[in-house]
């Protein structure tokens, strides 16, 4: 069995300055270990109810089957069907509500094992590490962009303005099909994870989410704070998420 850490969290989610409602959702539960993010879409509040689907989807899940004893691979399976599960109840209720037709969801969910941390994603939610000297973001979003990027058809400076900067290759309840990304990491003493929508991270640079997290250290909800603030007082576009660990 491995030992059991325990990490400070704090999260916050906001409306942001231009949208009438939050479409975002979060699930925190330091115990069990399980963390997550989602940013919904689509439909007449279309994207409050597939984001909190798939929340409330993916934390049953993991709780039902979750093992103290489970291998990397039997974790990578647990991830996998939670989001499966997730994609499969957006799917449902969006069949028995013509007006919530195409709704979906990213998600990003962090499972955190001793210092063994498991990520699956899809869309464009993100994690990143914050080490002592860097900021590492660990999920690559599954965009449009991205993949225009990977085929060198534009470059990485013209993707952050891009006009199909905003259209996902996946999301959570919009196909049968889905590829979700999982891998681990080690989340060593000292070190944060933050998971979070894209409300924060299309106002802020790493540079600048490093710099707040950084400086606060082990005051997490303070910078829980100022990273909502500052995405604000940029123009908060969107609906603002965050969710921060700290490994002390």
């Amino acid at each position: 069995m491995e030992e059991e850490v325990v990490v400070k969290v704090e999260a916050i989610t906001n409306l942001g300055k231009k949208r009438e409602n939050n479409e975002d959702s979060f699930f925190v539960d330091n115990k069990l270990g399980l963390f997550v993010v989602a940013d919904g879409m689509g439909g007449h509040l279309g994207g409050e109810v597939a984001s909190d689907i798939a929340v409330k989807a993916i934390s049953e899940y993991v709780k039902q089957n979750i093992s103290l004893e489970d291998s990397k691979e039997k974790v990578f399976q647990l991830l996998m069907g939670a989001i499966y599960k997730a994609n499969e109840e957006i799917r449902k209720r969006a069949a028995k509500n013509p007006s919530l037709t195409g709704m979906g969801t990213t998600v990003v969910v962090a499972l955190l094992r001793g210092e063994r941390l498991y990520i699956a994603h899809v869309g464009d939610s993100r994690a990143y590490i914050i080490k002592e000297r860097n900021i590492e973001q660990v999920t690559e979003d599954h965009s449009v962009v991205v993949q225009l990027v990977k085929a060198n058809r534009i470059t990485p400076e013209e993707a952050k303005t891009h006009r199909l900067k905003h259209v996902l290759s996946q999301a959570v309840g919009t196909s049968i099909n889905l590829s979700p990304d999982i891998q681990d990491k080690e989340l060593n003493k000292g070190e944060y994870l933050l998971l979070c929508t894209d409300g924060l991270t299309d106002m802020l640079s790493d540079e600048e989410i490093f710099s707040i997290v950084s400086k606060n250290g082990n005051h997490i909800e303070k910078s829980c704070k100022e990273l909502v603030s500052l995405a604000n007082e940029k123009g908060g576009k969107d609906n603002i998420t965050v969710v921060l660990l700290y490994n002390s």
